[in-house]
């Protein structure tokens, strides 16, 4: 099994692992927006997630990462006090705070705290350390952390009023966790009129969706100047899959359920099925439950149907390739559980043609016994 990264575990208050760079200059400061941008976690020491795709804009940047991967858990005051001293040197017309996974929800936590400039967050856990999710991967969920703290709900529920700047949020709902947090600001958007300055992307994409963007090559076009209509990029590239909330709330409590060891019955996944056919995060975890039932022959059936929603689309074939080799790695288990061994020993050969070597793949190989191709 490929080994979790293991988070700094410092003894130090928490605001002294923040890290921070400030860029400005002729290059980097002409646009007059400061970016805020949020590191994701698995960023080492003396680097910066998306620092080099903001590197090769025109804004002045405020690099921030937080190397305990606790969701800037704690670090509120040391990063209030980074951007004020940004915002001092660099003394911008716009504020953006933009980030991913971890990052999206610091973005976003800023973002409705400060209220001083537009949020780009792609992937925000709005309850860190539930069952499933990334943040509980990483302790957000064990004894004595605080995750009721960096609840983002809570805050959805007191918006009242516009917020000063727009809200773009964006989530890929094959993820359970993505369709978690577009169901409870969806339900919010219906009840309350001032949350129409908060924007939802539905997307047809992963937990990575920012990877996925980036792909196509949406991000930089959205990041260039900030004045570009998000959900016109992202239905040029048919991403755009609005879903009912009903479902996104049913497929996230079932994938939870799932994630605590609880089988969902396979007649509560084929209502959630009618309520949106083909989707991709459902048959993964229709397939996912069929296993744990020990239906090896319908969860291979439900995972090949996956694999060819994503084949047949041009948008999803860009899916981040880690994500989709979990897919074809299932595949290829249940195959050998099914004693068809030399068919799942020639599609592992092909994966691995296809896509690099990984931990997951090398041990694989090893259990069946197979040879790979040199990457």
């Amino acid at each position: 099994m490929e080994q979790m990264p293991q988070p700094i575990r410092s003894q130090e208050p928490p605001e002294t692992s923040l890290r921070q760079r400030f860029v400005s200059g002729p290059q980097n400061g002409g646009s007059g927006i400061l970016a805020v941008v949020y590191s994701q976690v698995r960023v080492p020491e003396g680097r910066f997630g998306l620092e080099r795709l903001f590197m090769d804009t025109r804004h002045a940047c405020l690099f921030l990462n937080d190397l305990r991967w606790r969701w800037y858990e704690g670090q509120t005051e040391a990063v209030d006090a980074a951007i004020d001293a940004a915002i001092a040197q660099a003394k911008p017309s716009r504020i953006i705070h933009y980030g991913s996974s971890m990052g999206g929800h610091a973005a976003l936590a800023a973002g409705l705290r400060r209220g001083d400039g537009e949020v780009h967050s792609f992937g925000p856990e709005l309850e860190p350390g539930r069952p499933g999710t990334q943040s509980a991967d990483y302790g957000l969920a064990s004894p004595g952390t605080p995750a009721e703290a960096l609840a983002l709900a809570p805050e959805f529920a007191r918006l009242e009023t516009p917020p000063a700047h727009p809200l773009h949020l964006y989530f890929g709902h094959f993820d359970a966790a993505d369709a978690a947090g577009a169901a409870r600001v969806l339900s919010r958007k219906a009840e309350v009129p001032a949350m129409a300055g908060v924007h939802v992307y539905e997307l047809a994409s992963c937990h990575a969706s920012h990877d996925h963007l980036y792909a196509l090559n949406v991000i930089r076009k959205i990041i260039r100047t900030f004045e570009r209509d998000p959900a016109a990029e992202l239905a040029a590239r048919d991403l755009l899959q609005p879903l009912p909330p009903a479902f996104h709330a049913g497929f996230s409590q079932a994938a939870e359920l799932f994630a605590q060891g609880a089988v969902p019955e396979e007649a509560d996944l084929l209502h959630l099925a009618g309520l949106a056919p083909d989707h991709i995060g459902l048959l993964r975890l229709r397939a996912d439950a069929a296993a744990a039932r020990a239906d090896l022959e319908s969860a291979l059936a439900l995972i090949t149907q996956a694999e060819a929603q994503i084949a047949g689309h041009p948008g999803l074939a860009a899916l981040p390739k880690r994500w989709r080799k979990d897919l074809t790695l299932a595949r290829i288990r249940w195959m050998a559980d099914l004693g068809r061994q030399e068919a799942a020993a020639d599609l592992l050969r092909s994966l691995a043609v296809q896509m690099p070597h990984d931990a997951k793949v090398l041990a694989l190989a090893e259990e069946l016994g197979t040879n790979l191709p040199e990457s």
